[in-house]
């Protein structure tokens, strides 16, 4: 499940309040909302797997930094393991589904934008922003998942 611990360091990484637009793929989060609970816990993983792939950037980062994104990573990796857990019960999809391509698209352009910025704070702070904007998504379709499976 995403905790709050994620949410709580997220927050901590923050920089410069203002106006940081980022693009957010929230149609899919609306969808993923009303798919199966298999689905809906292969969604949690995939996003977990690209956020960490997206933040897993050291040569970026002063020492200070990276000290937190890093405890952020070993708290995300924990719970993409825990969840693949419950995946590797599941029937495997017979092809890949449409968001997973959709999500795999989004954090690629995220990333392109962190590089094209040439991972100045401003830059970061977007990434930043799309971030806890995903984990706070992501928290509300753990939630509901949980009352589907309580339910059975």
């Amino acid at each position: 499940m995403v905790n709050a611990d994620s949410l709580t360091l997220i927050e901590k990484m923050g920089g410069h309040p203002g106006t940081v637009k980022v693009r957010f793929p929230g149609h899919l989060y609306n969808l993923i909302g009303d798919a199966k609970v298999e689905d809906q816990v292969r969604f949690l993983v995939l996003n977990l797997d690209q956020i960490i792939n997206l933040m897993d950037a050291k040569e970026h980062m002063n020492p200070e930094q990276w000290k937190l994104v890093e405890y952020f990573l070993k708290d995300l990796h924990r719970q993409s393991s825990e969840l693949k857990e419950c995946v590797a019960q599941y029937q495997k999809p017979s092809h890949m589904e449409s968001y997973e391509k959709k999500i795999t698209r989004h954090f690629r352009t995220l990333k392109k934008s962190l590089k094209k910025k040439k991972y100045s704070s401003h830059a970061w702070e977007q990434i930043r922003r799309a971030v806890k904007t995903h984990l706070q998504r992501m928290e509300i379709i753990a939630n509901n998942a949980n009352k589907s499976l309580a339910r059975v």
